[in-house]
């Protein structure tokens, strides 16, 4: 265990005046990982605390946290428990839901001053690449599970990959520890048991060091993966891109040899923290929304994700919420206006631009596109129509209904974070409000 003792004290150190957290659910390995910290923390000189989750699963679940409860006390660290509701578990599957529910958990509790330890071990490491393998992963997801990573603010440290579970029931043994046995852990039905109790035994008949082993080729993938991320960066900057747009130029991004195209797009869509695509998706995406005709809107849908097209941009983006395209607000004052659940009105004061404040107080509705509408802009002395804008302006199809329209009467008078008419508009000098929208909330 002295590696695990030295890799302890060096998170030990790099905590600072972090607070320590242990996700500790009652079993063994959780409970050896926090009985070590707490012996590291023998002059108290850092704050330990055990973070238990309570998934609601098991009839015993309430036991189980008192039982963690009472070892926190004995090993003098702080205790906190959190009650999750698990969701969507014939979506997700039990493991992944309840995985889901508790990591959600922990970046909802913890900050940018904690880090969090978990007790995953060598074995845990090896069953997980096999199921990523049994999936078809790449490197990616062979690449299993990192010793480090972040969750919203907080960072994640994993301590006990390189250690076998064998050493650490011994020392849960020596050291008289209890813990909690969730029955569930033999019930085979799961992948992840069924590989634990029937595949990996038999495999380590005939190679005994065999979780060692693949736990080195999930730091081969990891380090493959990590190539290939910069792949895709070096493809991104030589394409012109840019991962804070919500789209590729297609054009560019098919001037890619294929391999380097699917994990350009690939990486794109995990930079904007979208589900990642299977490869028949993958594939589908290029053949069926890349290179569709030059005037079609195509579209792919999976899982919360559509990859659409216009002209020669590849959008990426999550489902649009409903929008009740008839509705008509009121409103005569520069206060933020709640349009819907996912959208806000509100308003910037800038100098020389801007609808005039009278305009405002004499009384606006919000509304949106029914088509036939028409503004008349600054300086030009006729109406152009919204459909020809739009066009000019090169938006997307999909957004030129969800745009928002500011009418006075039946007077168009700004269209919401493009253009203000030639007769709302403030002069240079005089302060004006320029709407924009808020979305989320």
């Amino acid at each position: 265990m002295q590696n695990l003792t030295t890799s302890l004290e060096d998170i030990y150190s790099l905590a600072n005046n972090k607070e320590i957290w242990v996700a500790y659910s009652g079993g063994v390995d959780s409970h050896v990982l926090l009985h070590l910290l707490a012996a590291l923390n023998s002059d108290q000189s850092k704050s330990i605390n055990a973070i238990h989750i309570d998934h609601g699963l098991h009839p015993e679940s309430l036991k189980w946290t008192q039982h963690c409860a009472s070892v926190a006390i004995e090993l003098g660290v702080e205790f906190t428990s959190i009650q999750v509701n698990v969701i969507d578990i014939d979506k997700l599957g039990l493991e992944a839901a309840a995985r889901t529910a508790r990591y959600n958990a922990f970046e909802q509790n913890l900050t940018k001053n904690d880090v969090l330890l978990t007790a995953q071990h060598q074995q845990d490491q090896a069953e997980t690449l096999l199921l990523q393998l049994f999936r078809g992963a790449g490197p990616k997801g062979l690449a299993s599970m990192a010793s480090q990573f972040q969750l919203g603010e907080t960072t994640i440290f994993r301590p006990l990959l390189n250690v076998k579970q064998i050493d650490l029931i011994a020392y849960a043994e020596q050291h008289k520890l209890q813990w909690i046995e969730d029955p569930s852990n033999v019930e085979t039905r799961w992948n992840r048991n069924y590989i634990r109790h029937n595949v990996m035994p038999e495999i380590e008949k005939r190679w005994p060091s065999v979780a060692k082993t693949i736990s080195r080729s999930a730091e081969n993938c990891a380090e493959a993966s990590q190539l290939l991320t910069e792949l895709a960066q070096h493809d991104l900057a030589e394409i012109g891109g840019d991962s804070s747009l919500d789209y590729l130029a297609i054009s560019k991004l098919l001037a890619l040899s294929p391999p380097r195209c699917r994990n350009l797009i690939r990486h794109f869509i995990e930079w904007k923290k979208l589900a990642l695509p299977s490869s028949a998706v993958l594939q589908g995406i290029i053949e069926e929304v890349c290179l569709a005709k030059q005037d079609s809107v195509p579209m792919m849908a999976y899982a919360d994700v559509e990859i659409r097209r216009f002209q020669d941009k590849l959008y990426f983006m999550s489902p649009l919420p409903e929008l009740d395209v008839s509705q008509i607000i009121e409103f005569n004052s520069s206060a933020d206006l709640k349009i819907n659940t996912h959208m806000t009105l509100s308003w910037q004061q800038t100098d020389g631009q801007g609808l005039n404040k009278e305009t405002i107080t004499a009384g606006l509705t919000v509304r949106f596109r029914q088509g036939g509408e028409q503004i008349q802009l600054p300086k030009q002395s006729h109406h152009k129509s919204l459909k020809h804008l739009f066009q000019e302006w090169e938006i997307p199809p999909w957004q030129r209904g969800r745009i928002p329209l500011l009418f006075s009467g039946d007077r168009l008078v700004a269209i919401v974070a493009y253009v203000i008419d030639n007769k709302s508009g403030v002069v240079a000098g005089d302060k004006g409000y320029s709407p924009r929208i808020v979305v989320g909330k």
